[in-house]
């Protein structure tokens, strides 16, 4: 511990000590025997090799007593605290676990200490000590080797070990205010460096305790005051060896790292027992301070740790992102709570939970937040996926917060890596289609139309601030908005509409304004075309356009509507020539039952006459009016080469006539109605002849003219149309004599 690096035999009396008397023999007397205690590095407890059953895990004390452990030296229970030296000079204490723990899955181990002194400066230091768990439990040489190390009896370090060492010693983490716990025992180490924390490791006796490592801790190791600082210390079996991480906390409180993964491996370095002792020391020299230890604390080392994979997120799509929780540590983890607080923002939670091999996950699957736990195996992970919908109207960004917790009985080693947090942006991005429609379709030049135009949301994001803008056409002037449906308003020919808030994903709004056609406008409207484009600052693209609207623009003093008034000739007209009715009909007019009669054409009471008055039986035969003759057509009064009767021209409506035929022109018609005629007269000389032969007439008295006055009449008119004693024959005439005849139908 002390200044004296010289003297071969204990530690001098402190000249501080009380003046002589029976109180100060006392004292001496009382520093002479622990000297010789620790000098002689008497074994604890059982004279024999220790019979420890191995401890499960976690361990944790808070020194209420020293039960568990075996009190020596100045060591001794304070107000619920392990005290291994009291403020006084040459003292030394020890405390040393009865039990072993398994050494196999390594160790994290946390403890409070305080270290403080009523003087300027203090002195020596104390140490946390594991050793073979089989050997039975002791202590090491006094002064600088704080109960651990050994030493020479001659100083405090120099040169070979004449003092033994602890026992069965693995390793010891040193909190060397004084510095003397660097000095080069057995020729290893690079001499005091006081405020440090120092790592040796395995001896046994005389031999071995090799210097392995130290760091020089800024603001010194001692904590001037009961108020205690903590210790973190993991020995953890790896793939290249054992390794010690040490953690000191800070004034604040927070842990900082101050030897991280020291390799022990090293020459003269023991094999890991199968169990390991714990124990801790402190001494005191010239200079005194108390040494106390509190919240003892031992588990099996876990490292795991949690990951986020959350992208970049557009309102209103579909979310998926994962959670990565991974074992990489030493040791399996089972069962590992696992929680994820999924963003607030999402609606129809659900996720799953997939691990390889022998891990497991407690709940496959699940909805909404994650509240599960998992089995780990060294180096498995869980991968657990989530979905949801985002919120249509999100904004900002997402924020996820996952978390893993090791098993009962493990103690991460990394704490920093079991919360992850994770944000992602999020986009706004809507769809904004346009519908256009126009009323009235058909103005005048002078007239207003009224246009309504319809914003319309396909998502996926809400759609905010709608508007629409208009580009008139040259010929339309802007009248006025269509309110309350929004506020539309011009500059020039642009109509810009607002006022239409905010639309979720499927739905729509309408804005409507009118415009007048220019009264001077004399086009047809095929040029009075537009378009309209809804507009959001969520859509990129600005807005999708409507189709193309067209205006029918009409004159009201074009007379040329088909159907008016005037029309004449048009397809339809029933006064067109040429539909005589159909001979075959039984209800037409003429006497089937006299054949060969067709009437005299002269007889202005003949019905086979079809221009004189009275004549109910012959179909109308008015033409259409026209110029000129038609060949092959029949002269007389109402034949097309008349003039048209004179409440038939144009702007006149045609009289209503029945079976007209469609309108060809004048020489059409007249071809048309020959055509039917010569038609007609075959079919009916062909019908008279049957009905004759039907009734038992003597087809050769007909074919030679053997029968009465009006039968010899009948066979003047043959099949050509011709009449011996006129040249002609009309269709008159033979409908006439149809009609005289008796007989069925």
């Amino acid at each position: 511990m002390t200044h004296d690096t010289e003297r071969t035999g204990p530690p001098p009396v402190s000249t501080r000590a009380a003046p002589p008397g029976r109180r100060g023999l006392r004292r001496r007397a009382a520093g002479a025997a622990v000297a010789v205690i620790l000098a002689t590095a008497i074994p604890l407890g059982a004279d024999g090799p220790a019979a420890a059953d191995d401890l499960g895990f976690p361990f944790s004390t808070g020194f209420a007593t020293a039960d568990g452990g075996t009190l020596s030296g100045d060591a001794h229970i304070v107000g619920g605290r392990l005290r291994l030296t009291d403020a006084v000079n040459n003292a030394a204490g020890a405390w040393a676990m009865d039990d072993a723990f398994p050494s196999d899955r390594g160790l994290d181990i946390e403890f409070d200490y305080a270290m403080y002194t009523p003087d300027d400066n203090g002195a020596d230091g104390l140490l946390l000590s594991l050793s073979d768990g089989s050997v039975a439990p002791g202590v090491g040489a006094y002064g600088s080797a704080l109960g651990y190390s050994c030493r020479s009896d001659r100083n405090q370090g120099s040169s070979t070990c004449t003092l033994p060492g602890l026992p069965g010693a693995f390793a010891a983490v040193a909190l060397d205010q004084y510095g003397n716990f660097s000095l080069p025992f057995n020729d290893s180490g690079p001499g005091r460096t006081p405020d440090t924390v120092t790592v040796r490791g395995s001896g046994d006796g005389l031999t071995g305790y090799r210097f392995v490592q130290h760091a020089v801790v800024g603001g010194g190791v001692a904590t001037g005051s009961p108020t205690t600082r903590k210790v973190h210390v993991v020995l953890q079996p790896e793939d290249d060896g054992l390794t010690l991480t040490v953690q000191l906390s800070s004034a604040g409180g927070a842990l900082r790292t101050v030897l991280d993964h020291v390799q022990l491996q090293g020459p003269g370095q023991a094999p890991l027992p199968n169990t390991l002792r714990l124990g801790f020391t402190a001494g005191t020299g010239s200079l005194r301070s108390a040494h106390e230890i509190d919240a003892l604390r031992v588990a099996a080392p876990a490292d795991l740790r949690i990951e986020h994979d959350l992208p970049p997120v557009v309102a209103g799509d579909r979310v998926r992102y994962t959670v990565t929780a991974s074992n990489v540590g030493v040791n399996a983890s089972d069962p590992s709570a696992v929680t994820v607080d999924v963003p607030d923002q999402l609606r129809d939670v659900r996720w799953t939970c997939s691990v390889p091999g022998r891990s497991t996950c407690r709940e496959a699957s699940g909805t909404g937040d994650v509240a599960t736990a998992v089995g780990l195996e060294r180096g498995a992970a869980a991968t657990f996926t989530i979905e949801g919908l985002l919120d249509p109207g999100a904004s900002g960004q997402i924020d996820s917060t996952a978390r893993i917790d090791a098993a009962p009985g493990l103690s991460d080693t990394n704490p920093a890596d079991n919360t992850s947090r994770a944000a992602a942006p999020v986009t706004a991005i809507a769809q904004v289609t346009t519908g256009k429609s126009v009323t009235p379709d058909q103005v005048a030049p002078g007239d207003e139309v009224e246009y309504t135009i319809t914003a319309r949301n396909a998502g996926p994001s809400t759609a905010r601030d709608v508007g629409a803008i208009d580009d008139l056409p040259a010929q339309l002037e802007f009248v006025g908005s269509g309110a309350p449906d929004g506020t539309c308003t011009a500059a020039a020919q642009r109509v810009t509409c607002s006022g239409g808030g905010d639309l979720e994903p499927g739905q729509e709004h309408a804005f409507r304004f009118r415009a007048r056609l220019d009264p001077k406008y004399s086009g047809d409207g095929s040029d009075v075309v537009n378009v309209a484009t809804a507009t959001s600052p969520t859509d990129p693209d600005g807005g999708e356009e409507s189709p193309e609207v067209p205006i029918q623009v009409v004159d009201p003093g074009d007379p040329g509507d088909p159907g008016e008034p005037g029309d004449t000739g048009g397809p339809g007209d029933p006064g067109d020539p040429g539909d005589p009715g159909d001979p075959g009909d039984p209800g037409d007019p003429g006497d089937p039952g006299d054949p060969g009669d067709p009437g005299d054409p002269g007889d202005p009471g003949d019905p086979g006459d079809p221009g004189e008055p009275g004549d109910t039986h012959a179909p109308d035969a008015t033409p259409t009016p026209g110029t000129g003759a038609v060949p092959g057509a029949v002269p007389g009064p109402g034949g097309p080469s008349d003039p048209p009767p004179a409440d038939t021209g144009p702007g006149n409506a045609a009289p209503p006539r029945s079976g007209a035929l469609a309108y060809t022109g004048v020489q059409g018609l007249a071809l048309t109605g020959l055509a039917a005629l010569v038609l007609i007269g075959t079919g009916a000389t062909v019908w008279m002849r049957r009905r004759r032969t039907a009734t038992g007439a003597d087809p050769a008295e007909v074919q030679h003219g053997g029968g009465t006055d009006r039968d010899a009449e009948s066979e003047q008119c043959d099949g050509s149309g011709q009449l011996a004693t006129s040249g002609r024959c009309t269709v008159s005439s033979l409908f006439a004599e149809l009609g005289e005849r008796p007989g069925p139908g």
